[in-house]
């Protein structure tokens, strides 16, 4: 069964494994968003999306605020 992830810019990480969602996450939020996720980052993001919880949003430096944000 696949792991998901959607983030709140439409993008949707899947994995049938974690490490590779885990992989997906970092790789989108460098890609999409410019922010560089530890591993524990997007871990602690993958186990969110997991156990159905809700997952915050981050915002990269200079988002919407201008000032460097994270929710995590």
């Amino acid at each position: 069964m696949d792991k998901v992830l959607h983030c709140d810019c439409g993008f949707e990480a899947r994995a049938v494994y974690e490490e590779g969602l885990v992989a997906e996450i970092e790789r989108h939020a460098l890609e999409a968003h410019r922010m560089a996720l530890s591993h524990d980052e997007a871990l602690l993001l993958a186990f969110r999306a997991e156990l159905g919880g809700v997952v915050p949003s981050w915002h990269p430096v200079g988002g919407p605020s201008g000032e460097e944000s994270s929710d995590l």
